[in-house]
């Protein structure tokens, strides 16, 4: 037995070694969203961005693991017709977040210089901080300290999309869709979904 364990590791160790690597960082602009079933909330789209690092393991058929920080903002116009003395008001979430994707990528198209690819994998996302705005006919509304500690720390989704690889450049486009509620439903409320959405188009440069 411990012979096939050691030369699976060989194996595995030689297979690596040989296994064509590449790093590089990677920037983007993002419009991100929170979906919501709470029916007097309506979701809007808001722009932000990313920075990061990633590696690439393989060549056809290859592995690519990510690390970047991300800013995600969700905005809600809130139904105000139960509330005849206010015209307008709206709910926001601001996150900052480490992600981590892992990405399995195939190569569609593979000419001399450049190349196609499509990627898709699960992500997480460690929220580092998170800020809530409550706004109502332009003027902002007395948040209560508490109202952050209801969204979690930790977060599961997935992410899909296509890329090009030209030169030293790389440029993606691609859709994360939340996986896990990201709202922490308090003892004796009444259960609600949030999920974080994100369309976002990067360009990186391979530095291997």
């Amino acid at each position: 037995m411990k012979k096939v364990l050691l030369v699976s590791a060989m194996v595995f160790m030689a297979a690596f070694s040989y296994a064509q690597l590449g790093l590089g960082i990677k920037g983007a602009a993002t419009m991100s969203s929170i979906s919501t079933d709470v029916e007097e909330f309506k979701e809007a789209m808001n722009p932000g961005y990313q920075f990061g690092a990633f590696v690439r393991v393989g060549d056809k058929w290859h592995l690519q693991p990510e690390a970047y920080f991300t800013l995600k903002n969700g905005e809600f116009d809130i139904n105000v017709d139960l509330d005849p003395s206010v015209d307008d008001a709206s709910y926001t979430i601001n996150m900052s977040t480490v992600d981590v994707p892992v990405l399995i990528g195939y190569k569609l198209l593979d000419p001399p210089l450049m190349n196609v690819r499509l990627q898709a994998g699960p992500v997480v996302s460690i929220v580092t901080s998170k800020e809530i705005k409550i706004n109502a006919d332009g003027a902002d509304i007395p948040v209560p300290d508490d109202e952050a500690d209801l969204y979690k720390d930790l977060n599961w989704g997935v992410q899909f999309g296509a890329g090009v690889d030209f030169l030293m450049f790389t440029v993606d486009l691609r859709y994360e869709m939340g996986l896990s509620n990201i709202y922490d439903t308090p003892e004796g409320g009444e259960d609600q979904s949030f999920k974080n959405n994100v369309f976002f188009l990067s360009v990186g440069w391979k530095i291997l």
